[in-house]
């Protein structure tokens, strides 16, 4: 594939977007004087999501799992939001090598500023582009998604 065709390329473009979508965000929370990074509220977004549909804590495995990402990444995100008193562990009763994480009290304001930071990014990052088509390329990422959970089985 020639360098053209590669910069052009579905897995290309959606990474680059997501990789400037992530830096812009957290650049964003750094002017709002939050010490988060995009990967650190991608953790809180899963655990406020399940928690507000199963009112139980999640594992770090689960979140990982969730995530697509590798446990020891999200074990360092994990461990910067504890240390700011936004998330807490606790061992599994039933299994010691297991950590249950929830979000704490201390989070809530947090995260309401957050979402509206996040909600600004992602409407600078779509501005121009019609209601229709941004659907349309959702369904699409959405189908490639899937395809590739499938294929990643």
């Amino acid at each position: 594939m020639t360098q053209h065709r590669h910069q052009q390329s579905l897995g290309h473009l959606t990474g680059l977007a997501s990789r400037l979508f992530n830096r812009l965000l957290t650049q964003r929370f750094k002017q709002a004087s939050i010490d988060m990074t995009a990967e650190q509220w991608g953790v809180i977004l899963v655990l406020k999501n399940h928690e507000s549909k199963n009112n139980e804590p999640m594992t770090q495995s689960q979140i990982s799992e969730l995530l697509y990402l590798e446990k020891s990444s999200v074990s360092r995100s994990i461990d910067g939001l504890e240390k700011r008193g936004w998330i807490e562990r606790q061992r599994s009763p039933s299994d010691s090598r297991s950590k249950f994480v929830s979000l704490t009290q201390q989070s809530l304001a947090v995260v309401e500023r957050c979402s509206e930071i996040a909600a600004t990014v992602l409407a600078d990052a779509q501005q121009g582009i019609e209601e229709a088509e941004l659907e349309r390329t959702k369904q699409h990422l959405a189908q490639v998604v899937r395809q590739l959970r499938q294929l990643n089985h």
